[in-house]
């Protein structure tokens, strides 16, 4: 049976990399507290996904978040604040990812992050050590996508690829975020701006080709591309980057439904990357 991780990172619109060279009206809309009607078409769809929670917004959307965990989704941690991790000091990023796992914990009522995620995959070696350290067990910030700006190349060696998509050193546990080989190009087909980008018969057809090869398959999004709330953007704004921001918004919430039903349909299952972990440890445990 072929395995899908639904993962959401809890963000506002404005912590768009490209973004943050505006002026932004950060106040005046919220895009986190649209997510209801979301977490509604998962129950309905019985699905369970990961949420990866930046912890600056974790005492603003205290209740959203609980709320997240009670209907039985996994909570996991996007960081302290979405900077890039490269312009952090390995001694930064360590006091940064115990706060934020301190901070989201103490929101849970209890010790439940073990997963993380660097803001725009953002992730090296030497951190991604440090967060093994720090008592993380898992993270998903490796992507092959070298042709990205803000990507990077992570550096996994000593890790050994335990099933389609997922590398294990030492009891910790990478998810890969899934891409197609087209010549010497990674062409990322899973979420974010792509998959809004995309009308759902090439997504369909990727899919089905990528299949054709992978057991399993992640999907990445965001509370913003969830909803059609209009945005204050600057007008100052690039067409570029306006158009990154905005593209496929308004329709996207049904194209996901309608993605999902797909995939239940196929007959895959859908699992959170804590199950998928437990599962590996009760198999190495036998």
């Amino acid at each position: 049976m072929k395995t899908v991780f639904l993962t959401i990172d809890i963000e506002e619109w404005y912590h768009l990399d490209y973004l943050k060279k505006y002026n932004l009206y950060k106040d005046s809309i919220e895009t986190v507290p649209k997510i209801f009607d979301f977490l509604d078409m998962l129950d309905k769809l019985n699905i369970k996904a990961t949420f990866f929670v930046l912890a600056e917004l974790a005492y603003k959307y205290t209740d959203i978040i609980r709320d997240i965990r009670d209907r039985g989704h996994e909570i996991g941690c996007h960081g302290l604040d979405h900077e890039l991790l490269y312009n952090k000091s390995d001694q930064e990023f360590e006091n940064e990812v115990i706060k934020a796992k301190a901070i989201i914990n103490e929101v849970l009522g209890k010790d439940a992050v073990k997963g993380y995620r660097a803001s725009c995959f953002s992730m090296d070696r030497n951190k991604l050590d440090i967060l093994k350290k720090c008592g993380y067990k898992y993270d998903s910030s490796y992507i092959k996508f070298a042709q990205h700006p803000l990507y990077g190349d992570l550096d996994l060696s000593g890790y050994t690829k335990v099933d389609d998509l997922i590398y294990e050193n030492d009891g910790f546990y990478e998810f890969e975020i899934p891409s197609i080989e087209i010549g010497n190009f990674h062409l990322p087909i899973s979420g974010g701006g792509y998959l809004r980008l995309f009308p759902y018969r090439l997504i369909k057809l990727l899919l089905k080709r990528y299949s054709t090869e992978h057991d399993n398959f992640l999907l990445y999004i965001h509370p913003f591309e969830l909803t059609n709330t209009k945005l204050p953007l600057s007008k100052k704004l690039s067409l570029t980057d306006r158009f990154r921001a905005s593209v496929g918004r308004k329709r996207n919430l049904k194209k996901i439904e309608k993605l999902l039903t797909k995939l239940i349909e196929d007959g895959v299952e859908f699992k959170t990357m804590g199950q998928a972990i437990n599962s590996f440890n009760s198999e190495r445990d036998k």
